[in-house]
Formats: structure tokens, C-alpha cells, sequence
């Protein structure tokens, strides 16, 4: 399969920042939590962020995906199963 380092500049950067997005999701669930705020609030945002990992999980596949295509080199069918796999179970 295609590594991170052969996607382009703009996609890798875009990657990036949604996760560093995350990251600051991830903060501020901390900072609730440190605060004493209410469960379900807390709960909400943490859907809310395994919403967003798990959708920058799918765009770096279908990222990759798309690179070996444009390479001329699909990847081989067991390392896409072994990608969709761990996207629909989340990397378990």
C-alpha cells in the first residue's frame, strides 16, 4: 500500500489539519472533564470526535487508495481488505 510520504503536499497537509483539529477536540474533552461538566455533554463531544477520527481514517484510505490507482499499482487485495477492515471496525 501507498505510504503517507507519497501523497501529495496539499493532502497531506489537509490530513494534518483535521487531525490537529481533533487534537483540540481532545483538549477540550479534557478540559470538561477537569471541570466536573455534565456526563452526557461529555459524551456528546466524544462522539463528535470519534465521528471526525473515523472520517479521517476513510479520506487517508481513499486518499492512498487513489495514489496506487494513479501510480498505475493497485494495491493488493489483501492490503485493501486489511484497510477497509480496520476502518469499519476502528483499527481493532
Amino acid at each position: 500500500m501507498t505510504s503517507v510520504a507519497q501523497l501529495d503536499e496539499v493532502t497531506r497537509r489537509e490530513l494534518v489539519e483535521r487531525l490537529r483539529r481533533i487534537e483540540g477536540q481532545a483538549r477540550g474533552i479534557a478540559r470538561m472533564i477537569e471541570e466536573g461538566r455534565d456526563c452526557v455533554d461529555i459524551v456528546q463531544q466524544l462522539t463528535a470526535m470519534r465521528a471526525a477520527t473515523d472520517s479521517l481514517c476513510a479520506e487517508l484510505v481513499q486518499a492512498m487508495v487513489e495514489r496506487c490507482f494513479l501510480d498505475g499499482t493497485p494495491p493488493a487485495p489483501q492490503q485493501l481488505a486489511r484497510a477497509l477492515k480496520a476502518v469499519i471496525r476502528g483499527g481493532r
